[in-house]
């Protein structure tokens, strides 16, 4: 028997989808560029901010964490992380630090596990992470997967938002970089997502050598220098290549 499709079902995920891509975004915005009612949005608007899917703020709707939640459920996610858990319990024992396993959604990276350092002083442990993929570690590798043509017309697409102190905000420059990371298997963040915060990622692959997550080390710039993580490199790409045989790949990172 074949149902008839709930428009209400519809439109929401129309309006959750436009509020991912434009955030934060106006009841207006959603109105004329889906060419719905009014009223409707509203009601949309209402009903996923009290069921904790958008968030309003004085610029507009956001998505919320809730959804990075709903998806850390999906098959892969969770075999990705029931896998790495052992080898990033293993790796913040050597290194002392934040160890995140990253993924890349459209333009965006999320960190869908990680283990915390014990140190006094460290990452907020309470919040789960994303990040442009311009202004991080993870971000950078991601893209050095892509061929320089592919990736030169990706950058051109992105809008390279000035986060933190260092973020590249040069097209050419974020290029360059990720051909960088391409070469030596790891890539770093200085001070580009956050003024607070240094990190460095190398990639995970599969069988058909494909970079399917990252894992990275963050910590605060008041402890952690780029001294520690030149001296983490090593422990950070093992780590990574161990991974990367769990799911197929042969591939040195």
């Amino acid at each position: 028997m074949a149902y008839k499709l709930s428009t209400t079902v519809l439109k929401a995920f129309q309006v959750l989808e436009y509020v991912g891509a434009n955030q934060p975004v106006l009841p207006s915005s959603i109105v004329k560029d889906l060419e719905l009612n009014r009223t409707n949005v509203h009601r949309l608007l209402a009903t996923l901010s009290e069921i904790g899917y958008v968030v309003k703020t004085a610029e507009g709707f956001s998505l919320t964490f809730k959804l990075l939640k709903l998806g850390r459920t999906i098959p892969l996610s969770k075999d990705l992380r029931n896998t790495a858990k052992p080898y990033m319990i293993d790796l913040i024992n050597r290194v002392g630090e934040n160890v995140y396993l990253c993924v890349r959604v459209e333009d965006m990276v999320f960190a869908i596990d990680d283990v915390k350092s014990s140190h006094r002083l460290t990452l907020n442990p309470d919040i789960s992470y994303s990040y442009p993929i311009h202004s991080c570690a993870s971000g950078k590798l991601f893209l050095s997967e892509l061929t320089p043509s592919d990736r030169r017309e990706y950058i051109e697409t992105l809008h390279l938002e000035g986060l933190g102190r260092n973020t590249i905000t040069d097209k050419l420059k974020l290029h360059r970089q990720a051909e960088e990371a391409k070469k030596t298997g790891y890539a770093t963040d200085l001070f580009e997502f956050s003024d607070d915060i240094l990190s460095i990622a190398a990639p995970i692959y599969n069988y058909d050598h494909k970079i399917i997550a990252t894992i990275a080390i963050s910590g605060p710039g008041t402890r952690l220098t780029e001294a520690d993580m030149t001296a983490h490199i090593p422990d950070l790409q093992a780590t990574a290549r161990e991974l990367s045989r769990c799911f197929g790949s042969g591939k040195n990172s």
